[in-house]
């Protein structure tokens, strides 16, 4: 069984059991087996259906790195409307260090997409601090945003035919205002 991503296991360390926690893209299951091992509610986000009440956490390590700027966007805002005020909000996005930005299909200024390996075709966008602290700052007050060299976090898990090089994410912590 593979280890809960970082970001899932600040969560368990700040959240107390019995609270209620919205993942955003399940995946492999790797978070959602840990976070409810841990003593957390574990509610698979649905964008269209409102949670009541709301969660007080939210977690999506991989979901946000996929698709245009303005659908996260629009994922970013139900997100919020889905947590209480002052509700962690940790997750991960692209960053333009990454090797993969430029690469591929261009689908927009910051969004391109594989044309080969386990993500062919599907869209990423890619952000430096700037641009992402505007994506974020309506809704959520930032405490922590560091990039991470992630290949050896997400590489061989959620890229098996092809792993990770030169994989650089966003990890942030914040907290919906």
């Amino acid at each position: 069984m593979r280890a809960a991503h970082p970001l899932a296991r600040e969560l368990v360390a700040r959240l107390p059991r019995g609270a209620r926690i919205l993942e955003i893209g399940h995946g492999s299951g790797r978070n959602h087996r840990a976070l409810e091992a841990a003593g957390l509610q574990v509610l698979h986000f649905d964008p269209e259906a409102a949670s009541s009440p709301p969660a007080m956490a939210a977690i999506s390590t991989h979901a946000l790195l996929h698709g245009a700027p303005d659908a996260i966007s629009t994922l970013v805002s139900h997100i919020a409307l889905n947590l209480s005020p002052g509700a962690p909000f940790a997750a991960t996005f692209g960053s333009m260090r990454d090797a993969r930005y430029g690469a591929g299909t261009r689908l927009g200024p910051v969004t391109f997409a594989p044309t080969e390996g386990d993500e062919r075709g599907i869209a990423h966008s890619y952000y430096d601090e700037a641009g992402l602290r505007r994506a974020l700052d309506e809704r959520f007050t930032i405490e922590e945003l560091r990039e991470v060299e992630v290949d050896d976090i997400a590489g061989s898990w959620a890229h098996e035919r092809t792993p990770l090089r030169g994989a650089v994410h966003w990890f942030v912590l914040a907290h919906r205002r």
